[in-house]
């Protein structure tokens, strides 16, 4: 939820008019105990 109001609040001030931004989030089972996926996302 926050990742896209942020996204949506600075698509606003860049084009300088109102956005609706509509986002899908796709999840991969187990995705927070597999070692691989944690580092793609910046973490350890």
């Amino acid at each position: 939820k926050k990742v896209g109001r942020e996204s949506r609040l600075d698509m606003e001030a860049f084009f300088q008019k109102k956005v609706f931004l509509e986002l899908r989030v796709k999840v991969k089972k187990d995705w927070r105990n597999n070692e691989r996926f944690i580092k793609n996302f910046g973490y350890h």
